[in-house]
């Protein structure tokens, strides 16, 4: 609606190119340090197009022109069939100062109707999605001219040079291996948008850094039942949930929790481990172990590796709020 009395300009900046092109602005920079876009510098040393060469480019590439009202936002795209994955990116993006829209393809069907609907400017492409093979959808978004120039970084639990060797070849940016490391995701979202690497300010009264829970179980009922009895506490609770070790440790580093609530028996991770570790990260959180049938070994393991207490399975259930203080 206010489209039509956006003021024209004479000249854009890297980020303006950036958004009419549904690129990132480290294409953009790219794009004018080889010559393919021409620019020039202010007295400040900022980059810079003329109007009539970038619509000129524009359309000699096929490229929409659409001016920019000012009020646009980051447009990520996570194809990956892992919820952790999408719930890490959000978390990153929500502590950076630019605004973002994330959209999630689990599958190639919603992958090649987002890229084409959604004009991301930067993908985070998992290499290995049933269905899925990253490297031909990575290869075949660089041979289209409509998307030849979206950014692509790719994620694989199976990393080796010789996959990363590969996806390189095919035009990604770069191959990130998982668990995704927290730092590693914010400095590739920094780079590629031409960002200030620093947080977002929240009001002083938000109380969110302190009222996030992580309940990490494979037990569907138990997890129900504790999110219900949750969900009621005043002020509201954020609840983060995993089903392994893995995905409590990933789910942790970007989005550190006040109080954690574990299954010993959780798979591919001894459970000991994931408390020690989760009690060594930020937050110094508060920890409450579950198990089924605890004996004197287990609970001692449990605090030990820094949990506050080990309590029966059905002693938790009815009795969270109490329990954590809430």
């Amino acid at each position: 609606m206010s489209r039509g009395r956006t003021p024209v300009k004479d000249t854009y900046s890297t980020h303006d190119v950036a958004r009419i092109c549904c690129v990132t602005p480290t294409t953009v920079i790219r794009w004018i340090e080889d010559g393919l876009i021409p620019a020039f510098k202010t007295v400040g040393g900022h980059r810079r197009v003329r109007r009539e060469d970038l619509e000129r480019v524009c359309q000699e590439r096929g490229i929409p022109f659409t001016v920019p009202t000012g009020d646009e936002v980051g447009r990520l795209l996570v194809i990956d069939d892992e919820p952790v994955v999408l719930d890490l990116v959000r978390d990153v993006l929500k502590d950076l100062s630019h605004q973002f829209d994330v959209e999630v393809a689990r599958d190639a069907f919603d992958a090649g109707r987002l890229v084409a609907t959604f004009r991301p400017q930067l993908i985070f492409l998992d290499l290995m999605m049933p269905g899925v093979d990253g490297f031909e959808v990575c290869a075949r978004l660089k041979r289209d001219a409509s998307t030849m120039h979206t950014e692509i970084i790719a994620i694989t639990g199976y990393y080796t040079e010789a996959n990363m060797e590969r996806i390189l070849a095919a035009g990604a940016s770069a191959c990130l291996k998982k668990p995704l490391d927290v730092t590693e995701v914010r400095r590739r979202v920094v780079e590629a948008f031409h960002l200030r690497d620093e947080p977002r300010i929240e009001p002083a009264s938000d109380s969110r850094e302190n009222s996030k829970v992580l309940l990490v179980t494979q037990n569907a009922d138990f997890r129900a039942k504790v999110k219900e009895e949750l969900e009621r506490a005043t002020p509201p609770l954020e609840i983060k949930t995993a089903q392994t070790g893995a995905d409590a440790l990933l789910v942790a580093q970007a989005a550190p929790p006040r109080y954690v609530i574990l299954s010993m028996t959780v798979p591919d991770l001894k459970s000991t481990d994931v408390i020690a570790k989760l009690a060594a990260g930020p937050g110094n959180p508060q920890i409450i172990a579950v198990h089924d049938a605890p004996t004197d070994e287990i609970r001692a393991a449990a605090r030990a590796a820094g949990a506050r207490m080990c309590l029966p399975t059905a002693a938790v259930a009815g009795s969270v709020r109490e329990l954590l203080g809430v």
